[in-house]
C-alpha cells in the first residue's frame, strides 16, 4: 500500500484526535514539499499564412442555395431601375469620370449622361445631349475614347447585367450606342 503525505499524517497518534497540532503538521508537511515545476510555455508558432485552397464547411446538411442570378436592367421595374441608378451607377460612374478628369466632371450628375431632361425625370437613352459619334469624332478624342471603351462600357455593362459590346467580333449587348447617337 502506497502512503501519501496525508495518509502518513493520519498514522501519528496526536493527529488522529483532530487537534490543532494536526493543522500545523499538515501545513508544515506541505510547506516543506518542493514546489511543482513551472508549467512549460507552449512553443512559439508562426501565425497561419493565407490558405487559398481552404473552404468553409457548412454546419448544415442542407445544400447551399444557388447563387442568385443578377437581374438585367431591362427586366427591372422602374423602381428597381431608379434604385440601381442612384445606389450603383451614380457613385460608380461619378468616381470613374472624376478620376479621368476632375475639372471637367466636377459637377457630375444624372444630367451628365441623360442630359437636361433628367431634371424632369426623362432618362431615355441613347440621348442627343451626348456627343453624336462617328469615326471622325472618335479619332478626334483618343483619350476619351480609350477611357469610355476600357472603363465606362465594361463597368456599365456589368452593372446592367449585360455583355460589353466587342467591336472586333460585333458581339455583346452594351456599347457606345446605348448612350450616344450616331452622327449622320
Amino acid at each position: 500500500m502506497r502512503l501519501t503525505a496525508f495518509s502518513r499524517l493520519r498514522t501519528v497518534p496526536a493527529l488522529r484526535s483532530g487537534s490543532a497540532a494536526f493543522a500545523l503538521a499538515l501545513a508544515g508537511a506541505f510547506a516543506c514539499a518542493s514546489p511543482p515545476p513551472p508549467a512549460e510555455a507552449p512553443p512559439a508558432s508562426e501565425p497561419p499564412g493565407p490558405m487559398p485552397d481552404a473552404q468553409a464547411e457548412s454546419m448544415s446538411d442542407e445544400p447551399a442555395p444557388a447563387e442568385k442570378k443578377k437581374k438585367k436592367f431591362d427586366d427591372m421595374d422602374p423602381g428597381e431601375r431608379m434604385q440601381l441608378m442612384k445606389t450603383v451607377v451614380m457613385p460608380t460612374m461619378k468616381k470613374a469620370f472624376q478620376e479621368f478628369d476632375a475639372k471637367e466632371f466636377a459637377d457630375f450628375s444624372c444630367a451628365t449622361c441623360h442630359g437636361p431632361g433628367a431634371k424632369e425625370g426623362k432618362f431615355d437613352m441613347p440621348t442627343a445631349s451626348l456627343p453624336a459619334l462617328d469615326k471622325e469624332e472618335i479619332e478626334e478624342h483618343p483619350e476619351m475614347t480609350k477611357f469610355m471603351s476600357e472603363k465606362v462600357v465594361p463597368q456599365m455593362a456589368e452593372i446592367l447585367g449585360e455583355e460589353p459590346y466587342d467591336h472586333e467580333t460585333g458581339q455583346g449587348e452594351f456599347g457606345c450606342m446605348n448612350c450616344h447617337t450616331e452622327k449622320k
